[in-house]
């Protein structure tokens, strides 16, 4: 079976290269003549398409590469549905729907309901109630009646059941259109599965709603921080002022979600989840003669109802550009939206087509006059075609001492050559060549196949539409392309200056007055007893054999080639690795990123990356701080052409001062820009900081001045000097590898003695003495909360002991953090802890512990976390999910391809010749609970930490911070080894 699907698969890639004819839809008849359906000659994703009596679609995919299916259970109803005076509830609804129903998350419903019925009509009264006493006596009455109402409850029950089933994408998400629930799990238990899915959407109860709530207002409170979500809810405001699109949010406003009705969600829910307007898309490893008699066995009962046709009124015809004006801390950007044709319109092809001749991250117009020669910072395009409208989305930032206008203007520029015809029309095909790679290397995985399905389901867009997309852009023209243009790309435009400046400091959602909740970790429901006891044959694990999987040789010596052979389609991929980076070598990373804007001696850079797109090859550099790799991919066919390019740029680099200057002064931009860029300070600066101390791999890099003093002949030397360093060269593909041998012997141009990598700086961990917090002040609604310590070096003995512990404590939605500091007492959206074990042998393992939440709960999620620190809660039965939920997952894993190498890789800069999974696997059997508990009194428990806090210091007192340790109040110049004054001139 298995050796029929690859040479199937191998088929389809053939052929989906070679499409020429249209992809046809074809009515067949199960064996049993029970069930119709269509199937698409040729279809990559060998899907077929059911519609259930009552009226559910259920889409099945096929893949057998390794035994797991990806399930998407998606309504078409997203924000766009939502009651103009209740905008959000799709969001929220999606939020209860982990909750369980009235046979699974209770103890006795029957008890239970009492309550709940006291808090629907209490939330009506809230809502009616303008005065703010009256208000917050009844909200008050909500937290005490909602605190018995969780006597009876059970949370997570829906969690812990998706972890005995061994799913590990336990998620959900509200657009515009939809609102989607996704699970991917082990292929032998699809039954289980669909029992479960089947009783989450029979009923589904309305429980611990107003901690829930709190979490949708933590969310709420992160988008008010986000300047990225100012420019995306200000475009779709001015584009669209009659079309939800617009009008309304997907979280929705403050008023409202201060506002909840319960009632009107039950409305919404009895409205569009109905088996008329929702789909079960299942992608993986499944048969579908059998599993559409499970899902008509489980889903076939579900009333056959219709949801309500959306309509909505016509947008008025614009004649002029509107100019938005938002603010937020970080760095300046312009952003332009178009009108453009929907997602089934007929021109919806040429508008994609439109977007990739725009920008496609190789050759496209702003790549190559833009990006390349470097007249702006950063700078992209993109489409979003929605079912009811569209937009042509361009967006950039500027350079130092260029406007926001400048930007705007040089964008229009590149519109104009759209629109007169000034560009290579070969980047047609081209760009139809790229899609179908992307299409091959999308399909691979039952993921992303599955989505692609649930997109077009949404979208209302027939599957073989989407197939015969590529084949109508290919007869695209470049005078269509301009008729197009001209069309679309008029003078009613909008455009969003997001300028650097003060968060709206009347935007937040206060936080209420509310107490804990029972979460009842202890408890079951008889239903999930009864999945619980519901046996499925187990999947053995497969377990990667080195030796055997990966064929090993030698170029030459000091040249490894690794080569896993690629049986599933026609790509290859092949990578250059360096065990060297920038803690060798600090300008490795700017020599390595300097090939992006030259050319060689006998090819410019337009015309090399116009090659390799048109050829439909990718190549990128990757360095970090301990190793470099090079890597090169796309369709085995034109594996040589692609070699001897990249070989030619690596070897023969034409030095271009006018390039380092411009990229000299855009990398100072950009760290002036990183100043006040709160993710690169949280996750780059802080994180490295709590990691190593005041000296780091993040702000030991190279200096201003050495940026300014570096020449193009030290860094062409230095792109020319790694090929005098040893090195692997790790192939996966279909040539055979002496053939590949033959190739690379030919084409690998290297020096005739190859010297060792060169030694690194040394970064050394620092030890946490007593508990110390750092803060660093930034403008923001919220306050991220990070512990870290370093613990012993690495030890594979210990890797089990992690995994168990990560599983049990800190890892998903059923573990006693997120339990305990989400679910009952609603501090934050986002928290997590782990033990993280090192990339290397020569590391220590890391200790972290995270909370995202309001400022002004801060010292309540302080001392919710100091307590989980000192006290681990103990439940048997949640151990028991976790280990299974750890087997499970290693059973049904499936390692192939590139994949293969990169563990090889993995385990051997551990110091290992062998699959750790092996060990986890089997040590975790004999874990118990008591070895979970000793393991966080160990590293956890009575630690000293280092206490990272970033957050207005107008809203953190420093007073608060010191009862948790000493304070050290972090300065740029701290986190960056710069800041504003090494830059000149410095910005007011």
């Amino acid at each position: 079976m298995r050796l029929k699907f690859l040479l199937f698969s191998l088929l389809l890639s053939t052929a989906l290269l070679a499409q020429e004819k249209p992809f046809m839809v074809f009515e067949k008849t199960s064996l049993d003549k029970k069930y119709k359906y269509t199937e698409i000659f040729g279809d990559p994703a060998k899907s077929r398409f059911y519609t259930l009596n009552n009226g559910l679609t259920v889409i099945l995919s096929e893949n057998h590469l390794e035994p797991q299916v990806m399930a998407l259970i998606t309504t078409k109803a997203g924000s766009k549905n939502d009651p103009a005076d209740h905008t959000g509830l799709a969001h929220y609804l999606e939020h209860m729907l982990f909750k369980g129903t009235d046979k699974f998350g209770t103890k006795d419903y029957g008890k239970e309901k009492v309550e709940l019925d006291k808090i629907d009509a209490l939330y009506e009264k809230y809502g009616r109630t303008t005065d703010e006493v009256q208000r917050k006596k009844i909200y008050h009455e909500i937290d005490s009646i909602s605190n018995v109402a969780s006597k009876y409850a059970i949370a997570n029950e829906y969690d812990k059941m998706m972890a005995d089933v061994g799913s590990k994408m336990t998620n959900a998400f509200t657009s515009f259109e939809n609102t989607t629930y996704m699970e991917s799990f082990p292929a032998n238990n699809l039954d289980k599965f669909l029992q479960i899915q089947q009783e989450r959407f029979r009923n589904p109860v309305l429980r611990l709603f107003h901690t829930e709530l709190e979490a949708v207002y933590e969310e709420k409170n992160i988008s008010l921080d986000n300047g990225d979500n100012k420019i995306f809810e200000s475009m779709f405001a001015s584009l669209f002022k009659k079309h939800p699109y617009g009008t309304q949010t997907t979280i929705g406003t403050i008023e409202h979600l201060k506002n909840p009705s319960l009632l009107e969600i039950r409305k919404y829910y009895d409205k569009y989840y109905v088996a008329g307007n929702m789909a079960i898309i299942l992608s993986g490893d499944l048969d579908p003669d059998e599993t559409i008699v499970l899902i008509d066995k489980y889903f076939g009962n579900m009333p056959a109802k219709t949801a309500p046709a959306f309509t909505y009124q016509d947008e008025d015809e614009v004649d002029t550009v509107t100019k938005i004006t938002v603010y937020s801390p970080d760095e300046e950007k312009v952003a332009i939206g178009y009108k453009f044709p929907n997602a089934l319109d007929k021109e919806s092809v040429i508008a994609e087509l439109v977007s990739a001749i725009l920008y496609n991250g190789k050759s496209g117009l702003i790549d190559k006059d833009l990006i390349i020669d470097q007249k702006i910072l950063e700078g992209y395009a993109f489409t979003y075609l929605l079912k009811d409208h569209g937009i042509c989305w361009l967006q950039g930032k500027p350079q130092d001492g260029q406007t926001l206008d400048q930007v705007k203007n040089l964008f229009l520029d590149e519109i104009k050559k759209l629109k007169s015809g000034d560009f290579d029309p070969s980047i047609i095909q081209g760009t139809v060549n790229n899609l179908k790679i992307q299409r091959i290397q999308q399909m691979e995985k039952c993921t992303n196949t599955a989505f692609l399905l649930h997109d077009a389901f949404v979208l209302g867009k027939p599957w073989a539409t989407y197939l015969n997309d590529l084949q109508t852009m290919s007869t695209i023209t470049k005078e269509d392309i301009m008729r197009f243009s001209a069309k679309y790309f008029q003078n009613n435009y909008t455009v969003i200056y997001k300028r650097t400046g003060d968060n709206d400091k009347s935007e937040k959602v206060q936080k209420p007055e509310i107490h804990p909740v029972e979460v009842n970790r202890d408890d079951q429901s008889d239903y999930l007893k009864t999945m619980f006891a519901t046996n499925t044959k187990e999947i053995q694990p497969r377990f990667l054999d080195f030796d055997k999987d990966i064929q090993k040789s030698s170029l030459k010596k000091g040249i490894q080639l690794l080569y896993v052979p690629n049986t599933i389609n026609q790509l290859f991929s092949v990578y250059y690795k360096y065990d060297f980076g920038t803690n060798s070598n600090p300008k490795l990373e700017l020599a390595m990123d300097y090939l992006n804007y030259i050319g060689t001696t006998t090819k410019t850079n337009e015309q090399f990356n116009k090659e390799m797109y048109n050829l439909g090859l990718n190549w990128s550099v990757n360095v970090t701080e301990e190793d470099m790799s090079i890597s090169l991919s796309g369709l085995e066919e034109n594996f040589d052409k692609g070699i001897m390019l990249v070989e030619d740029l690596l070897n023969n680099p034409k030095a271009d001062k006018g390039a380092l200057d411009k990229l000299v002064n855009n990398m100072l931009k950009s760290r002036q820009d990183n100043l006040i860029n709160k993710e690169v300070i949280l996750y780059g600066g802080m994180q490295n900081y709590l990691k190593y101390g005041a000296v780091n791999p993040f702000n030991s890099g190279l200096t201003n001045a050495q940026l300014k003093k570096t020449t193009p002949e030290e860094l062409i030397a230095i792109i020319k000097g790694n090929n005098k360093i040893e090195h692997k060269v790790m192939y996966c593909g279909a040539r055979p590898m002496d053939k590949l041998a033959t190739t690379l012997k030919t084409n690998h141009k290297t020096a005739p003695t190859l010297s060792p990598a060169p030694k690194a700086k040394n970064f050394t961990p620092v030890k946490s003495f007593e508990n110390t917090v750092y803060f660093v002040d930034y403008d923001m609604v919220q306050a991220d909360i990070n512990f870290k310590r370093n613990a012993e070096m690495y030890d594979p003995k210990l890797e089990t002991a992690a995994s168990a512990f990560n599983e049990y404590y800190g890892g998903g939605m059923q573990s006693v953090v997120f339990q305990d500091i989400r679910e009952s007492r609603a501090l934050a959206y986002s928290t997590y802890s782990n033990f993280g074990v090192p990339s290397k042998k020569d590391k220590p393992f890391t200790a972290t512990f995270y909370v995202g939440t309001q400022a002004d709960k801060m010292n309540d999620a302080m001392g919710a976390v100091l307590n989980l620190l000192d006290k681990m809660p103990e439940t048997e039965k949640l151990w028991d999910i976790s280990k299974k939920s750890i087997q499970t997952s290693i059973q049904t894993q499936r390692i192939n391809k590139e994949g293969i190498l990169f563990a090889y890789e993995t385990a051997q800069d551990k110091g290992l010749n062998y699959d750790i999974r092996k060990d986890i696997y089997k040590n975790i059997a004999g874990m118990t609970l008591a070895d979970v508990k000793a393991f966080h009194a160990a590293n956890f428990k009575g630690q000293n930490w280092n206490i990272g806090v970033m957050g207005s210091k107008d809203k953190i007192k420093p007073t608060d911070l010191m009862k948790y340790g000493n304070v050290r109040v972090l300065t740029l110049k701290d986190i960056f080894g710069y800041d504003e004054k090494d830059f000149t001139p410095a910005k007011p």
